[in-house]
């Protein structure tokens, strides 16, 4: 069994030392099984981990599952994404339509 303490701090020791990449590998175990994602929590971690990586579909993704699990507590992730609005599909569609 872990402690879902030490992941956490560990994750954040990760973010601050530039690998996201790795906090986010943390931050998909600790969400695996979790259907709340830690009322959001998990999911705003993780789209600003994603967000930090450059994948901006995923963080828009993430931040959207921290929204829908706790609207009225995750206010920086209904912050990011209405600055991701912009992040679609649109240019990988080509010709076809909409």
């Amino acid at each position: 069994m872990y402690d879902f303490n030490h992941l956490e701090r560990r994750a954040k020791e990760l973010i601050a030392s530039g690998n996201a990449a790795d906090a986010i590998k943390l931050y998909l175990f600790m969400a695996d099984g979790d259907q709340s994602l830690d009322a959001g929590y998990l999911g705003e971690r993780l789209g600003e981990c994603y967000e930090n990586v450059g994948d901006l579909h995923a963080a828009k993704y993430w931040y959207g599952r921290a929204v829908e699990e706790n609207p009225d507590v995750r206010r920086a992730s209904v912050e990011a994404r209405e600055r991701l609005r912009q992040v679609s599909i649109d240019p990988f569609l080509g010709d076809a339509e909409k």
